[in-house]
């Protein structure tokens, strides 16, 4: 995996972005990441990655056979914009599937970046040998990346009505999609 990264891009408005595995030495300005993020929506993150203890457990815990975790940074000042994790099951019967969970900057969320993050999982994941991508959302608050996923052929596979409560205690929908490799050509 290393071989493929870093990885340049550059959003829309053209700031450059590498794309890469996330160190332990990032700890920090993932933190710092995860902060910027609104409450509302780090309401449904399973890890508050903005808190030290959490980040502490979650690095401890890091295994990167069954977690590959993906950092985008703003090359000029390292700052981290995006962060894409793949989580992988060792199980025989789920070994060709991954979950996917994606957040970007708010302040980059039209600027492309999810799009670009969304791409490069997609590609490690093909050449990790997987057949399948999912990925959860909440309905009402992922929209914008249900809709970048539709466009990169992920569809919805279910619902389930009210399976989140946000803070306020509103019930949300969790919508599960699903992107399926083809082996050759002739799958399609």
């Amino acid at each position: 995996m290393q071989d493929h990264y870093p990885k340049e891009i550059m959003t829309k408005d053209g700031t450059p972005i590498l794309i890469r595995p996330f160190a332990k030495e990032d700890q920090t300005k993932l933190r710092e990441f995860f902060s910027r993020i609104s409450e509302d929506e780090r309401w449904f993150i399973r890890d508050d990655l903005s808190d030290p203890e959490i980040m502490d457990k979650w690095m401890q815990g890091s295994d990167y056979s069954r977690t590959i975790p993906l950092i985008a940074v703003k090359q000029e000042d390292g700052t981290i914009l995006g962060n894409v994790i793949l989580y992988m099951r060792l199980s025989d019967c789920v070994s060709h599937v991954a979950h996917l969970r994606i957040v970007i900057d708010p302040e980059f969320r039209q600027q492309r970046l999810g799009t670009w993050m969304l791409i490069d999982a997609i590609k490690l994941a093909m050449d990790l040998g997987l057949e399948k991508l999912i990925a959860e959302f909440v309905g009402g608050v992922d929209d914008a990346a249900m809709a970048a996923a539709q466009r990169l052929d992920f569809f919805e596979k279910g619902i389930l009505p009210d399976h989140f409560k946000d803070q306020h205690g509103r019930y949300r929908d969790l919508v599960i999609m699903v992107k399926n490799f083809h082996r050759d050509w002739s799958d399609f």
